[in-house]
């Protein structure tokens, strides 16, 4: 189609939007079959932040860019297209479809769009409406891939977006949610539900949800995943979290009234409440208005307040803390940064996403190692964990095991009205959410997790074989090793086979209960505590003896956490079982040959006996001052005392072996004693070995 006599823009030389509507309104009039059949497409093209980019790089700056997309657009278009730049940093494109191609040539698009500028990132947001009518004027065209392009902003994960027929009616809903919202906070047509909290391991009540219900008089109930991004979008959502608090105290109010035991409640707020300076002084204000205790209320954020700036975040939390409140993280383990957040955020209780259990038919069970780790970091922390979302037993029984005791969901209660949360908390046996580990002072906790800290630092390159050890109902479980642990082990293991690795089931029952009495044996005296215990290794299952010490660096009402150091003494052990044995044999040859043999200290003058010695003459495991003191006890008789003397002075004078016989004991019976001399390296005598043998054998 040709163009020459169409306005143009100053800047990029594409249509005006007027000649665009135009050029567009003549294919409706020369192809409305193809209008009809989809052989056309309109685009709709938003550069996001574009004022950002002209206040770093000036006009001129932005001007690039914008010839830069206008060329790409015209490019992505090719020789029979319609292009025009509507306004600012909008473009729109009309094209033929001629096949299957679009998909690709806009994700080419896109990405070049998005590398274009080396120091900043350029995000361009298509909407596409495929023609489907031939009575369609070029403003309808235009405003349903308007309507597209601004989904885009909602999905995450994309650059251009089909438009499609329920865009449309999702857009009358919003436009309808929007025209009610302030009649139906008026009206309390909003209801808050309460979803109860429970204690999995002894079935007590221990605190609720408070959630945000629309029951629209005509409509009926009105999902919150579909009011509240409304909400969000025009701040609306303010005045609705403070309206939910205020009932929320109401009710407490009421439980103190009516002598009820009350529980604590967690109320949600929105990542613009966090944005708002006095929100905090605008809860207290309605918290004093009841004249409610600040210990039954919780503040619930969510993870992806994160994305708003940790400074904000970070002052949220700190004014609520400095007013009494609770801080919770809903959806921790969502997807954003919950490593980060659980060291640099001050917080009172994680909520963990249990959709990290989605994934438990694959082989991996990644989401179940996930959870894992995090509830352990989260007691290192001390952190009352409480998991969200549990709808069947086995994810409540699988929390347990891992230390998460407290749990949300549809296995116990799904969310219901104020009245019967009431009575809920009237017929229920109450408990409550605890800390679950203390540490010992001193214990940075924070630091040690920290990979660049000093204290990861001396436990992986200086403390010899390391381990952090979990203790939990008759169960140990390695948290953290470090890689001399690793090698004292004697098997190429990796740090995810040592962890996957439990020790006790290695292990027979005597050496389980040497493990098990050392463990108490810390508990109680909050002592250091050694022991050694055989076990098998984790792959090989070769037998290995390990010398543990271990100490207690934190506890709970149900689990213990230990630092202990390990030394592999299988060698150690192996050499002294085969002297043992050696010494066995020896003295079952002894006894055949009827012969006593001794070592004697010649600096000491300390004489050390063996087996028979000591059995037959009454010699104690070492004699001092000998031959003088076996002299005196007649185990050297009085007639042969001097020959004895001289005897051992030739071999303290360096003889290097000498022999004599000599009565020995008040029997007077004669022996043979031979001696022979060991030398340092200087040629100083310093051990004698000696034997003795009755004459005639």
């Amino acid at each position: 189609m040709h163009t020459e006599q169409y306005e143009r823009d100053s800047l990029t030389g594409l249509l005006s939007y007027t000649s665009f509507q135009k050029a567009v309104a003549l294919y409706t009039e020369v192809d409305p079959k193809g209008m009809e059949n989809g052989k056309y497409a309109m685009l709709c093209f938003n550069l996001q932040r574009f004022k950002v980019i002209n206040d770093l790089f000036g006009s001129d700056g932005g001007d690039k860019l914008l010839l830069f997309v206008a060329k790409q657009i015209e490019r992505l278009g090719g020789e029979n297209c319609l292009a025009s730049r509507t306004h600012s940093d909008h473009f729109c494109l009309f094209i033929p479809i001629t096949d299957d191609s679009l998909p690709g040539r806009l994700d080419a698009f896109t990405e070049t769009i998005e590398n274009c500028a080396p120091d900043f990132e350029v995000i361009c947001h298509v909407g596409v409406y495929v023609t489907n009518r031939s009575d369609i004027r070029p403003d309808g065209m235009i405003a349903r891939a308007l309507l597209a392009c601004s989904f885009v902003k909602e999905a995450v994960d994309k650059r251009y977006i089909y438009y499609n027929p329920s865009m449309r009616t999702q857009l009358l809903l919003e436009q309808e949610i929007i025209n009610n919202m302030g009649k139906a906070l008026e009206e309390e047509h909003f209801k808050v539900y309460y979803q109860p909290q429970y204690n999995h391991t002894t079935g007590q009540l221990v605190g609720a949800e408070a959630l945000v219900r629309w029951l629209h008089p005509t409509r009926g109930i009105i999902s919150p995943g579909v009011f509240i991004p409304v909400l969000e979008k025009n701040n609306f959502i303010v005045k609705l979290d403070l309206f939910v608090f205020e009932k929320t105290c109401a009710l407490l109010r009421r439980m103190i009234d009516e002598k009820v035991q009350p529980v604590p409640l967690s109320v949600n707020v929105s990542r613009l409440d966090i944005l708002y300076p006095d929100m905090p002084e605008q809860m207290e204000a309605i918290r004093r208005k009841y004249d409610v205790p600040v210990e039954w209320l919780r503040v619930e954020i969510t993870e992806s307040a994160i994305m708003d700036g940790i400074e904000k975040l970070t002052s949220f939390i700190e004014k609520m803390h400095k007013l009494g409140f609770n801080v919770e993280m809903d959806d921790f383990g969502s997807g954003y940064s919950s490593l980060n957040m659980l060291k640099n955020l001050d917080l009172d209780t994680l909520k963990l996403d249990m959709r990290l259990l989605s994934d438990e038919g694959s082989s991996k069970n990644n989401g179940a190692m996930i959870l894992t780790g995090l509830v352990r970091m989260a007691k290192w922390l001390g952190l009352p964990i409480i998991g969200e979302g549990v709808e069947h037993k086995e994810q409540a029984d699988f929390l347990a095991s891992i230390g998460c005791s407290y749990v949300q969901g549809f296995l116990y209660s799904r969310p219901i009205p104020e009245e019967d949360f009431f009575e809920m908390v009237k017929n229920q046996s109450i408990g409550e959410i605890k800390p679950p580990m203390q540490l010992i002072e001193n214990m940075n906790s924070a630091q040690f997790w920290n990979p660049m800290s000093i204290e990861t630092l001396i436990f992986n390159s200086y403390v010899g074989g390391a381990a952090v050890m979990e203790y939990r109902n008759g169960r140990v479980d390695l948290v953290r090793v470090n890689k001399k642990f690793i090698k004292e082990l004697g098997e190429d293991l990796t740090e995810e086979d040592v962890l996957k690795w439990q020790p006790f089931d290695y292990m027979d029952d005597k050496n389980r209960q040497i493990m098990l009495d050392t463990v108490h044996l810390v508990i109680e005296t909050n002592e250091e505590q050694e022991c050694e215990t055989w076990s098998q290794t984790p792959i090989h299952h070769k037998p290995i003896c390990m010398r543990v010490s271990m100490r207690m660096i934190g506890n709970s009402s149900d689990n213990v956490m230990f630092y202990i150091l390990i030394r592999n003494v299988t060698t150690e052990k192996n050499t002294m079982c085969d002297m043992v044995r050696r010494e066995k044999l020896f003295r079952a040859a002894s006894e055949q040959v009827n012969i006593y043999y001794w070592e004697y200290d010649i600096k000491t003058k300390k004489m050390s006996p063996c087996f028979r010695c000591m059995r037959d003459l009454g010699l104690p495991e070492e004699v001092t001052d000998y031959p003088e003191s076996a002299i005196e006890q007649h185990v050297i008789s009085p007639e042969g005392a001097e020959r004895y003397r001289v005897l051992m002075q030739s071999i303290d004078a360096g003889l290097a072996s000498a022999e004599a016989v000599i009565p020995l004991t008040d029997d007077h019976i004669p022996f043979r004693i031979r001696y022979t001399t060991e030398f340092d390296e200087q040629g100083n005598p310093v051990k004698a070995y000696g034997s003795a043998v009755p004459v005639g054998e």
